[in-house]
């Protein structure tokens, strides 16, 4: 029975390995050259997207802070004598 069990395991793992290298080339035989330039598309699309956002973000920010100068300008007599009393 054990040497049953050692053919077994034997066949299985061939199998497996046939398998594996049989994936593989699937792999390389459906992998054309449109679908690796839809794959760079879409990632340098998302890259796009990532910077315009980031360009969106930093523009948000300088308005927020420069309408926040400009608030703290107009009530400085607010501000300025809290800080030479205190």
């Amino acid at each position: 029975m054990g040497d049953f069990v050692f053919i077994g395991l034997f066949i299985v793992k061939k199998c497996l390995i046939m398998n594996e290298s049989r994936i593989h080339q699937i792999i390389l035989e459906e992998l054309s050259k449109q679908e690796v330039t839809s794959m760079i598309d879409s990632k340098l699309d998302s890259y796009i997207k990532e910077r315009d956002f980031k360009k969106e973000v930093r523009k948000i920010t300088a308005d927020v802070i420069e309408d926040f100068f400009k608030e703290m300008w107009r009530k400085n007599g607010f501000w300025k004598n809290s800080l030479k009393n205190g």
